[in-house]
C-alpha cells in the first residue's frame, strides 16, 4: 500500500483547515514582531506555557489511561439522568440535519475550535499580551480541577451516542473520531470542556488589544456552543455545566487579573526574598548576642516591625531590632551599650533621636535600626515611647490574619503612590502600625476604602477595643489598643487627612494602577516655568540647611513659614500660598502674595465714634505720629487715619525684618551665623527648583499625571 493510500480524508480536512486558518490568522492577528523579540517572550512566559502543557498532558493520560478503569468502576451512565430531566430537545436537532449545517457546524466544531485551542496562547505569547496568557492557563486549572471529578466519577454518554445515531462528525469526515476519541471519551460530556474552554478562550482574549481577535473569539464561542448542541453531542445539562464552571474560573480570573492582584505580585516579597530577610534577621540577633555576651551588656534582642508582622514592601525593607534592658539599667547605660550594639555591627551607621539616641546602619545589604528600650510587663509601666513598640509588634501578630498582611501592603502602596505613608515629620502621614491597625479594624483594603470615604476630618474616631478615653482634637483619632492615652494617628496632618478621603473616592470610582504606582513627573522646561509662572506675584527666601534630622527640621521649617506669612500680613502683604522646599543644603521658603508692591500709604480703622475714652486715645495717639498722612478723621460713625507705610516692597520687608522674627529655633540661628537671600521670582525659576514648580504648576493629585 502507497504512503498516499494511508492518508484518511479526516487528515486531509484538519490539516488543510488548520493550515488554512494560521495563514489567515497571520494575515490578521499576529503582530509584525523581530524574531528575538518573540523569543523573548516565550522565555519570559514560560511558567504560563509550562502549566497549559501540564494540564494539557494530565488531562491526555486521563483520557487515554485512567477514564476506562473509572468509568468500570462507578458501573452506570448518567446520560439516562440527563434524559429524564431535559427531554429529547437535543436529539431533536439530529432529525433536522441538513448538509450545509452539518458541514458548518462540524468544521467549527474540529477544526475552528481546535485551532483556537493552539493558537490563542501563541497569539498571547508573540503579542506580549501577559494578562491574556496569566487568565487562559489559570483558567484552564480551575476548569480542570471542577470538572476532573465529574469525569472520573460521573459518566455521561453524549448524546448521539445514548441514541444510537450515526455520528455526526464521521458523516462529515469518515473516520475523524478515531483521532477526536484520543483526546476524550464517549462518556465525558459533563461538564462541556468543550464550552468551557471556548468561553475561556474568548474571556482571556478580551484582555488583549487585539479587536479583532477579541471578536473572532467570541464568535467562535458562541458557534462552538451551537455546534455541541446541533451535532447532538452534548445534553443542555453539559452545556450548563460548562457554562457554570468557565464563570467559576472567570471569577478567578478576574481576581487574577485585579489592579490589587497585580499590585501584590509587585510588593509581596518572594520566597527567595524572604529567605535572604530570615537569614539576615538570624545572623543579625545571633551577631548581637554574641557582643552583648562579651561585653556583658544585659540586653534581649527582639525583632519588631514590619518584618516581625510580615507586613513589608518587596523593595522597602527595615530590619527593626529593639534591645530590651532591665528596668534598673540606668538611662545613661541604657543610651550608650545600645548605641555601642549599633555603632559595632552595623556599616554606614548614623545617630538618631527619639526621646533617647539609637542607631541607623547597614547589615549584609539591609538598613537597619538597633534601639535600645526598656524590658517592661506592660505598657503602663514604660519608660519611654519606644518601650511600648514590642506590644504594638505582638498585638498586630495576634490580632492580623495571613489575609490581612497582604492587605496591609495595598494600603501602605495606596499610601505611597497617593503620598500620604509615612508618619515622620516631612511626610505627617500614616504609619506602619496606623496601616496594621485599620486593616485589623475593618478587615480589608476596599472595606477600609469604603469607610474612609465618608470620613470627617475632627469627625473620626476608631476605638478598636472600645474603651474609655480621653479626648482627642486631632483629624483622624485611633485609640492604641496597646496604650488608650496614645492617638495613633497624631502625625496625621488636616492636608494628608484630607488627600486620602479623596484618594479613596476617586479609586472606588475609578480604580487604576497609578493609585499605587504614578506616574513620574516630567520636569517642564525652564523657559515654559518661567512662561507659566509670568506675572505671580511670588517671592522666596533662601537659607542654609539646618544640620538636624529632618524629624526636627521639618516641624522648624512649617512653624517658620507660618510666622512669615503672618508678619507679612500684619504688615499688609496678604499671603495667598506657601510652601517650603528642602533640597540637600538649602531651605527655599516661597510665598505668593496677592501683591508684592502696595500703595504708599493705608487707612487704619479706628474706635466707633460713642467710644469717647477709645476716640480721645487714638487722636492723641496718631496726632503726634510722623508718619501720618492724614489727620484721624470720622466717616459713617467710625473714626479713621491715613498713614505712610513703612515698607511698601514686600522684598524690602523681609531683607529688613527676618532677622527680627521669632522662628523655629535651627533656623533663627542659621539665618543668625549663614545670613540668608530674599529672591524675586525670576531667582527662583533654576535647575534645583525645577521639579518643583513642574509639580506645584501640575496642580493634578499623583494619580492623575
Amino acid at each position: 500500500m502507497s504512503w498516499g493510500e494511508t492518508i484518511e480524508s479526516w487528515m486531509v480536512a484538519l490539516g488543510v483547515g488548520n493550515l488554512i486558518l494560521l495563514i489567515s490568522a497571520v494575515l490578521i492577528f499576529l503582530p509584525r514582531k523581530r524574531f528575538r523579540e518573540v523569543l523573548d517572550y516565550f522565555v519570559k512566559y514560560r511558567f504560563y506555557l509550562l502549566l497549559i502543557s501540564v494540564i494539557v498532558a494530565l488531562h491526555l493520560l486521563e483520557v487515554n489511561l485512567v477514564d476506562g478503569y473509572t468509568t468500570s468502576l462507578v458501573g452506570r451512565d448518567f446520560a439516562s439522568l440527563f434524559e429524564s430531566l431535559e427531554g429529547d430537545t437535543v436529539f431533536w436537532f439530529s432529525l433536522h440535519w441538513s448538509p450545509v449545517l452539518l458541514l458548518f457546524f462540524v468544521i467549527i466544531y474540529l477544526v475552528v475550535y481546535s485551532f483556537t485551542l493552539w493558537f490563542s496562547p501563541l497569539l498571547f505569547v508573540v503579542s506580549g499580551e501577559k494578562n491574556a496568557l496569566r487568565s487562559l492557563a489559570y483558567g484552564l486549572v480551575v476548569i480542570y480541577i471542577l470538572a476532573l471529578p465529574f469525569y472520573l466519577f460521573f459518566p455521561v454518554t453524549n448524546v448521539y451516542t445514548h441514541y444510537n445515531l450515526s455520528s455526526a462528525l464521521n458523516n462529515v469526515i469518515p473516520s475523524v473520531e478515531n483521532f477526536f476519541y484520543a483526546t476524550t471519551t464517549h462518556n465525558n460530556c459533563f461538564p462541556s470542556l468543550h464550552v468551557a474552554m471556548a468561553l475561556l478562550i474568548a474571556k482571556s482574549s478580551s484582555l488583549t488589544s487585539n479587536k479583532r481577535y477579541r471578536f473572532f473569539t467570541l464568535f467562535c464561542a458562541i458557534l462552538v456552543i451551537a455546534s455541541v448542541i446541533y451535532l447532538s453531542i452534548h445534553w443542555l445539562i453539559d452545556v450548563l455545566g460548562g457554562v457554570i464552571v468557565f464563570l467559576v474560573a472567570a471569577v478567578v480570573i478576574d481576581y487574577v487579573n485585579s489592579i490589587e492582584s497585580e499590585v501584590l505580585r509587585r510588593v509581596t516579597p518572594s520566597f527567595r526574598d524572604r529567605k535572604r530577610i530570615n537569614r539576615t534577621v538570624v545572623l543579625l540577633i545571633q551577631e548581637v548576642k554574641k557582643y552583648c555576651e562579651k561585653n556583658k551588656i544585659k540586653a534581649v534582642p527582639l525583632l519588631v516591625g514590619s518584618v516581625a508582622k510580615d507586613t513589608y514592601l518587596r523593595d522597602s525593607v527595615d530590619i527593626d531590632l529593639f534591645l530590651l534592658f532591665p528596668k534598673s539599667t540606668p538611662r545613661d547605660i541604657l543610651e550608650k551599650q545600645g548605641l555601642s550594639v549599633g555603632r559595632a555591627l552595623l556599616k554606614n551607621t548614623e545617630e538618631r533621636y527619639a526621646e533617647h539616641p539609637y542607631v541607623r546602619g547597614e547589615f549584609n545589604g539591609f538598613d537597619v535600626e538597633i534601639v535600645p528600650c526598656y524590658r517592661i510587663k506592660n505598657p503602663s509601666e514604660r519608660m519611654s515611647a519606644v518601650d511600648r513598640t514590642p506590644f504594638h509588634t505582638d498585638y498586630v501578630k495576634k490580632h492580623l490574619s495571613i489575609w490581612g498582611r497582604d492587605q496591609v501592603r495595598l494600603l501602605k502602596q495606596f499610601l505611597k503612590g497617593v503620598g500620604c505613608y509615612g508618619a515622620e515629620a516631612e511626610v505627617e502621614g500614616f504609619s506602619g502600625y496606623l496601616c496594621e491597625l485599620l486593616i485589623i479594624k475593618y478587615g480589608s483594603f476596599k472595606r477600609l476604602l469604603k469607610a474612609a470615604k465618608e470620613w470627617r476630618v475632627g469627625k473620626t474616631v476608631i476605638n478598636i477595643r472600645g474603651v474609655k478615653v480621653t479626648e482627642f482634637f486631632d483629624p483622624l483619632v485611633v485609640i492604641d489598643p496597646v496604650d488608650p492615652n496614645r492617638n495613633v494617628a497624631s502625625a496625621l496632618s488636616n492636608e494628608k487627612f484630607s488627600l486620602f478621603i479623596h484618594a479613596c473616592r476617586e479609586y472606588l470610582h475609578k480604580p487604576s494602577i497609578t493609585f499605587f504606582f504614578p506616574k513620574s513627573v516630567k520636569p517642564l522646561s525652564l523657559n515654559e516655568i518661567e512662561t507659566r509662572l509670568s506675572g505671580k506675584n511670588i517671592v522666596g527666601i533662601k537659607i542654609m540647611k539646618p544640620d538636624i534630622i529632618s524629624d526636627n527640621l521639618y516641624p522648624q521649617v512649617r512653624k517658620s513659614l507660618r510666622r512669615i506669612k503672618a508678619s507679612c500680613e500684619k504688615e499688609g502683604f496678604e499671603i495667598v500660598d506657601y510652601k517650603f522646599v528642602v533640597k540637600k543644603d538649602k531651605v527655599y521658603l516661597i510665598m505668593k502674595a496677592k501683591e508684592l508692591v502696595l500703595p504708599e500709604t493705608f487707612i487704619h480703622e479706628g474706635p466707633p465714634d460713642e467710644k469717647r475714652e477709645h476716640v480721645k486715645s487714638f487722636r492723641e495717639k496718631w496726632n503726634r505720629d510722623d508718619d501720618v498722612v492724614r489727620k484721624p478723621y470720622l466717616k459713617n460713625g467710625r473714626w479713621y487715619v491715613e498713614v505712610k507705610r513703612r515698607f511698601r516692597d514686600i522684598k524690602d520687608f523681609l531683607e529688613h525684618e527676618l532677622p527680627r522674627m521669632s522662628l523655629g529655633k535651627e533656623i533663627q540661628g542659621t539665618i543668625k551665623k549663614y545670613g540668608f537671600s530674599v529672591l524675586q521670582l525670576n531667582e527662583l525659576i533654576t535647575e534645583d527648583l525645577q521639579e518643583f514648580w513642574t509639580e506645584y504648576l501640575d496642580k493634578k493629585p499623583p494619580w492623575e499625571r
